[in-house]
């Protein structure tokens, strides 16, 4: 035990947490920024209107106006109270939008003549009563095995509904992954954010090691509070993030020490491009992972660590040792 101890406390530990704390700070630096322009650009809820477009766009009235329905459903109650205020004065699609207010919506244009509660028979003959098109077909093929129960049916069409979002969310999950790559690179460049020389530094400077350090376990030891939305768990909730804290200003200033274009690192010799390229590279791909899994295996390292010290603090000294006392390792009941 005494030499996994001494490893725990030594200063290799030590420089793999500085590592790894940067990594995260760097990582939910890249979460951040795709926040924001996934919110300036209005990704998602284009998304979600595309998908709904998907579903609804081939549906004609009787006049022949093809996105009738489509239209219909951006009017309904339901929807027009989740549009946000757009900037030209119109509405903005929303960025989510649940299962049961669409189906709801669904059926309720396609029953115009049963207001208020409906049964499934009002269901069937609404649907049947549309002119043909895409949704019809689609709406009768999702009540066929509903056997009358109008529960069913709309638990159909909540699932139709939620197929199409799953697609949607897949493709929403592979641009965010690309831009976090496309992000991380420019981030690692701009900060020289490399990891041969962030370890070097940390290796030979223990005073920044040591700042480092401090700030890694201060983090690992909070509770969450302002947070950066990180990964979506539940669809019900997607506005509800992990919670891991933005970047601190304390964060930043200590990263000034080992990031960032100094005159020592700013002209390389030919060896020395090669190495920060090199070095570039690991934090792209280490960055890459997500501020979840390095705030993770933060987390457990900083546990380690601080489990290494206890041990050391209780050793019984030699002199008690020799009177008799319990022997080392072995539990004291008083203190029990």
């Amino acid at each position: 035990m005494n030499g996994a101890n001494g490893l725990f406390n030594s200063t290799t530990l030590d420089v793999i947490v500085g590592l790894v704390f940067v990594y995260l700070l760097l990582a939910i630096m890249c979460t951040t920024i795709n926040e924001w322009l996934d919110g300036m650009l209005k990704i998602r809820s284009s998304k979600l209107a595309s998908a709904i477009n998907q579903l609804l766009d081939a549906q004609p009235d009787a006049s022949g106006n093809k996105d009738w329905f489509l239209q219909q459903f951006y009017a309904h109650p339901l929807i027009t109270g989740m549009l946000a205020p757009g900037k030209s004065g119109g509405k903005a699609y929303p960025s989510y939008l649940p299962a049961r207010t669409f189906a709801t919506a669904v059926m309720d244009i396609a029953t115009p003549g049963k207001p208020g509660s409906i049964a499934f028979p009002d269901l069937e003959s609404g649907i049947k009563a549309l002119p043909e098109g895409d949704v019809k077909t689609a709406l009768l093929a999702l009540i066929q095995n509903a056997r009358g129960d109008l529960g069913r049916a709309q638990a159909n069409i909540e699932s139709w509904f939620d197929d199409t979002m799953d697609r949607a969310s897949g493709w929403y999950k592979r641009r965010t992954q690309m831009a976090t790559v496309v992000i991380a690179v420019v981030l690692t460049v701009a900060a020289n954010a490399d990891t041969i020389g962030i370890v070097r530094t940390l290796w030979k400077n223990p005073t920044q090691r040591a700042v480092l350090v401090e700030q890694a376990q201060k983090r690992s030891g909070e509770e969450a509070q302002e947070t950066v939305r990180v990964k979506y768990e539940n669809k019900d909730k997607p506005l509800q993030p992990t919670s891991i804290r933005k970047v601190s200003k304390d964060e930043l200033d200590t990263l000034s020490g080992v990031l960032g274009w100094r005159k020592d690192t700013a002209n390389p010799d030919g060896w020395g491009w090669t190495e920060r390229v090199l070095g570039w590279f690991l934090t792209m791909v280490a960055v890459s992972l997500g501020a979840p899994f390095w705030f993770d295996i933060l987390s457990k390292l900083v546990n380690i660590r601080n489990a290494g010290k206890k041990p050391a603090a209780s050793e019984p000294t030699p002199g008690a040792a020799s009177r008799g006392g319990p022997a080392q390792g072995a539990p004291n009941a008083q203190a029990a």
